[in-house]
């Protein structure tokens, strides 16, 4: 077990490297570390043709369900005919009772070159307003700065906290200026980019910095004396438990 300090640590995917990934018995596992110190999760979301959230990572259904099928082109009653290594697969509103006691949870929004971003946002109306999820404590990430934008001229949206993702070196440097000027509270940066420097620039702008997606324990010490605010990993009780 590690102390993690003021650091929040949220489980990768539910906890991707202890349960299926995106599943909800893969959130139940993660809801049972809360009482360790799991603070929450992070698991993404990609829209169907007839415009609904799925938790899934991928766009296809070829590593996860040996289909080549992407989920843009399928209802979701289509794409719950397949299953994860014998795991249905999940709507954002399916999950909403193995979230309820999270203190903060990353909800990553996956777009792609088709993306029907008027679908995709009446989508997130649908799902985050006025129902079980509107007040759980949300931070929704991208790292598409169009998707950003619309959600920032959201009458509906705007208020739910965002965070920009970085996984280029190059957008490093111009990152805190970037997420600020798309309403954006917070970074979501890929752990390898990171060091004492960067945490420090991003807070000096009152941005919080999450690291995604750190397994090596010597890594996540590190990352912890830099003060980083929230570490992402794919073994949380790994690292919580005795």
């Amino acid at each position: 077990m590690i102390d993690i300090k003021n650091t929040l640590l949220l489980g990768h995917r539910g906890a991707r490297g202890e349960a299926l990934e995106n599943t909800l018995s893969g959130f139940e596992y993660a809801q049972n570390l809360q009482l360790s110190g799991l603070a929450g999760v992070e698991f993404d979301v990609q829209l169907s043709r007839d415009g609904q959230l799925v938790v899934f990572h991928d766009d296809t259904l070829e590593r996860m369900c040996a289909q080549q099928s992407r989920l843009d082109q399928l209802n979701v009653s289509e794409i719950q005919r397949h299953r994860q290594f014998g795991q249905p697969i999940i709507t954002l509103l399916d999950i909403a009772s193995a979230l309820n006691t999270y203190t903060y949870i990353e909800l990553e929004v996956k777009t792609h070159s088709r993306t029907d971003y008027a679908k995709l946002v009446k989508a997130l109306m649908h799902d985050l307003i006025d129902s079980s999820l509107a007040s759980l404590p949300i931070v929704l990430t991208s790292f598409d700065v169009a998707l950003h934008a619309r959600l920032q001229r959201s009458t509906l949206l705007r208020h739910i906290p965002r965070g920009l993702l970085i996984r280029e070196p190059e957008l490093l440097k111009q990152a805190p200026n970037t997420a600020l000027q798309l309403g954006c509270g917070q970074l979501g940066i890929h752990y390898p980019l990171l060091n004492h420097k960067v945490i420090q620039c991003c807070h000096q702008y009152d941005l919080p910095v999450s690291a995604w997606t750190v397994n090596d324990i010597e890594t996540i010490k590190q990352l912890i004396d830099w003060q980083v605010d929230v570490i992402i990993t794919d073994y949380p009780s790994y690292l919580l438990l005795p």
